[in-house]
């Protein structure tokens, strides 16, 4: 199984507010619901794990690539902050997406998102999590929750996700592979060159494109 460069996650934690208003996509948090106090940070990220494991085993046992994926998909959406997600790995160019441009790119990072699990999780070996407790973050009221990828026959894997309260639920807005690298930072500047080349709608071609390979190779 592939873990480097595990996850697709976010760059820096500006909080997007009302430029993500509006953009409905499955999986997506609602600001317009009163605030309620969250419950354990971690409880996302056990039932992340669970789903994780299940979609190695399954891999082992014979599951395809659209099956692992098909697993995926809606805890993912329901864990990560999608649309927030998406926002930050575009930077400024999110405030110049048209409402139906924001949609179409959320709909394509949040693809490419749950692509890089279906695909990189795709055997079992022994592999466990381990939740080894949560923290405040470096600034606002996030927090972080510390997970251990272990794997019995290579090296381990640190994550740490940094959850931000939606309205009473945690969720997801950026994951650190080994503790420091955000892959979602790396990705942004990527993104950031093809961008400046052609636009948003050469950059949803090119993920869309990344994603439907995987599913044939």
């Amino acid at each position: 199984m592939a873990v480097a460069g595990l996850l697709l996650l976010l760059c820096p934690l500006a909080a997007v507010g009302a430029e993500t208003a509006g953009v409905a996509v499955s999986g997506e948090s609602s600001t317009a619901v009163p605030a309620e106090e969250p419950g354990d940070p971690t409880a996302p990220i056990e039932r992340l794990n669970l789903t994780l494991i299940e979609i190695m085993k399954s891999a082992e046992g014979g599951a395809s690539y659209q099956e692992r994926f098909d697993r995926a998909s809606p805890v993912v959406f329901e864990i990560f902050d999608m649309p927030f997600m998406a926002a930050k790995s575009i930077g400024g160019s999110w405030r110049k997406l048209s409402p139906d441009e924001r949609k179409r790119w959320v709909k394509t990072f949040g693809d490419f998102t749950v692509s890089n699990f279906a695909d990189r999780f795709d055997g079992f070996s022994g592999q466990t999590f381990e939740v080894r407790g949560e923290r405040p973050a470096s600034r606002g009221d996030n927090r972080v929750v510390d997970t251990l990828l272990v794997r019995p026959d290579d090296e381990d894997v640190e994550l740490d996700y940094r959850m931000s309260d939606r309205a009473g639920t945690w969720r997801v807005v950026d994951i650190y592979s080994d503790g420091s690298v955000s892959e979602v930072a790396l990705r942004r500047s990527e993104y950031s060159s093809v961008l400046k080349t052609g636009g948003i709608e050469k950059l949803i071609t090119l993920v869309t494109a990344k994603t439907a390979k995987r599913a044939v190779e």
